[in-house]
């Protein structure tokens, strides 16, 4: 995933994080842009490691919009319990919100991820340069470059 890519998610997660953390009283405001941050890198995270354990089917299948039901998707249900445990242990928010915050906004940019991706009138995201990038191990350094000049 290239430095456009994940500026691209980084907005993704922005665009739709209104309820779910900006105008949301269980976290602190001044921890909306790392909780922003945290929910992008959970996302590339949670995607990433199910392409490292060889769920690459399943993976896929999500990526090219085959997946019905976002939020019932078990990819999606890992990225959310991690994203909610995080958005608990560094933010300070209640187990319960926190889980509700996660499972309000990863669907959300999960479905707009993967309509992006497939829309080829949209060069936003390109599937070919996000698995490239997973099997070629180079995310995580682009994440924290692109997060620490951000955050």
């Amino acid at each position: 995933m290239n430095k456009i890519m994940l500026e691209n998610l980084l907005n993704l997660v922005k665009e739709n994080a209104g309820d779910a953390i900006v105008n949301n009283p269980a976290i602190d405001n001044q921890f909306n842009d790392a909780a922003i941050g945290e929910t992008s890198s959970h996302i590339i995270d949670g995607l990433k490691n199910e392409y490292s354990s060889g769920n690459i089917g399943g993976l896929m299948g999500l990526l090219n919009g085959g997946v019905q039901n976002i939020a019932s998707n078990p990819i999606v249900g890992n990225i959310i319990s991690s994203l909610a445990a995080t958005l608990g242990n560094k933010f300070g928010v209640d187990a319960t919100q926190a889980g509700q915050m996660a499972a309000k906004l990863v669907p959300t940019v999960i479905s707009q991820l993967t309509s992006k991706i497939n829309d080829p009138n949209d060069k936003s995201f390109d599937l070919q340069g996000i698995i490239s990038a997973f099997g070629g191990g180079g995310v995580g350094g682009m994440i924290g470059g692109l997060f620490g000049k951000l955050f």
